[in-house]
């Protein structure tokens, strides 16, 4: 996680240094370091070393606990403030870089939208993957779970009412039953999270304490179904920060976060599209706009700008 230094010389430049050390913690009733743990993205080894914990089954409300980076080494990036009257264009000028490069650092999709408040990496460092979305396809079975409908499914899988309709035996396509098979065809290797969800390019977004925003939320009714964007293991946790949460370790060799559900739903062994949560604000976004917040750790890595990602899986 990056410690956020200010430098006041320039105004708008920010040195993200990636070190040991990021914030404090203070424990609250019911807390466990297990829970803590996976609501910061660190093991519990590095938690209980970080703060000479002798027993990490003890810890107690009020105890202040340092959240430490893992990662030993150092970097530090040139970033940039987004204010009012930037423009990509301005700004790759005044650091001397191109706006493809500034594109390509910061998961922007389109140049002519970037949000007030917003860190630009701007040292010319490209610090965003997106996920491949697989050009390849198959044909997979969906079985109907209840309150979908054939609309619903088609809108999961980016296809048509009528395609479905081509490739299963419906006679009626306003019903279809809990626990039919369908057939769909062509379907694609990642699904949209959130289906019913819209989301912009938050990622670098100001936080409290210094921070910026690591993921992209996606905003939808409460109770929206979740699913999970690849195949793998989904984990269930819930923690005082995230809330009810989901860990994907995805049999793409990514592990993928989704947080503040308001419910689980299918744990364990999960296929692309399974439903395995519903929208919600648990944890610490209580009271805000029912969203998930959505993360991706390629290779169990360092998070990186899910927005391009989502952008092409999600439309």
């Amino acid at each position: 996680m990056p410690k956020i230094n200010r430098s006041l010389t320039t105004g708008l430049i920010i040195l993200l240094t990636l070190s040991m050390g990021f914030f404090n913690y203070t424990v609250e009733s019911g807390d466990t370091l297990s829970e803590i743990a996976n609501d910061h993205d660190v093991s519990i080894a590095a938690l209980a070393k970080a703060n000479s914990l002798k027993n990490p089954n003890l810890i107690r409300p009020g105890q202040v606990l340092e959240i430490p980076e893992e990662a030993t080494s150092e970097v530090v990036r040139t970033v940039h403030v987004v204010r009012n009257g930037d423009s990509l264009g301005k700004i790759a000028l005044k650091y001397g870089l191109t706006v493809s490069q500034l594109m390509a650092s910061n998961g922007i999709t389109n140049p002519d939208r970037i949000y007030l408040g917003t860190t630009i990496v701007v040292d010319g460092s490209v610090t965003t993957l997106a996920v491949n979305l697989s050009s390849a396809t198959t044909d997979i079975t969906h079985i109907v779970a209840k309150g979908e409908s054939l609309a619903k499914i088609a809108l999961g899988y980016k296809t048509t009412i009528a395609t479905l309709l081509d490739h299963n035996t419906i006679s009626n396509p306003n019903l279809i039953i809990v626990g039919q098979e369908l057939t769909i065809p062509n379907a694609t290797g990642w699904r949209c999270p959130v289906p019913e969800g819209s989301f912009i390019n938050d990622w670098g977004f100001p936080r409290s304490g210094g921070r910026t925003h690591v993921g992209t939320d996606l905003f939808a009714p409460r109770g929206a179904d979740v699913v999970a964007p690849v195949s793998g293991e989904a984990e269930q946790i819930s923690g005082t920060v995230g809330g009810i949460q989901v860990r994907l370790r995805g049999d793409d060799g990514h592990v993928y976060w989704l947080t503040h559900l308001d419910g689980w739903a299918k744990g364990g062994r999960v296929n692309a599209g399974d439903v395995i949560g519903y929208n919600g604000d648990s944890g610490n976004a209580k009271g805000s706009s029912p969203h998930v917040h959505f993360e991706i750790h390629p290779d169990n890595g360092t998070a990186v700008n899910p927005y391009p990602t989502l952008k092409g899986a999600c439309g």
